[in-house]
């Protein structure tokens, strides 16, 4: 798995417009995964008001059948979330690859400052000790 977006880093002004990023995963692996999933995190900014829970972020993934910005989840929180409760993912063949498509825009009101984008791809099927065969991160810097 690796992760990418123009210039290494997401750097997003409140009110912004959204920068892109993708997620390529590519199964080289000695099996096939019935239900890989790409889960995104990132902790909590420091902050007031109702858009601070979020982040005051917004995270869409295109899909690859329209071309359009779907809304896509993205935890925020300062704590580990069990792979066994994330929902299942799709199915991913031995040698296949594929490119997930993201876009992360601010709202005009909420918190500043950085704090890394967790990248994890897990294994819905997998006991929690074996599910995450990969993680990255992309440093997020949010500005006034």
């Amino acid at each position: 798995m690796y992760a990418s977006t123009s210039g290494g880093r997401i750097v997003l002004p409140r009110g912004g417009e959204a920068q892109e990023f993708t997620v390529s995963v590519h199964n080289g692996n000695t099996r096939a995964y019935p239900q890989i999933l790409v889960a995104l995190q990132m902790e909590i900014l420091i902050g007031e008001g109702p858009a601070a829970e979020a982040n005051g972020l917004v995270l869409e993934r295109r899909d690859p059948a329209t071309g359009a910005w779907r809304p896509a989840d993205l935890r925020v929180a300062n704590d580990v979330y069990p792979p066994s409760l994330y929902p299942d993912g799709t199915p991913l063949a031995l040698e296949a690859a594929r490119v997930v498509r993201y876009r992360l825009r601010a709202l005009p009101e909420g918190p500043t400052g950085s704090t890394p984008l967790l990248i994890r791809l897990v294994d819905t099927t997998a006991p929690d000790s074996q599910a995450v065969p990969r993680r990255t991160s992309l440093p997020v810097t949010v500005v006034a």
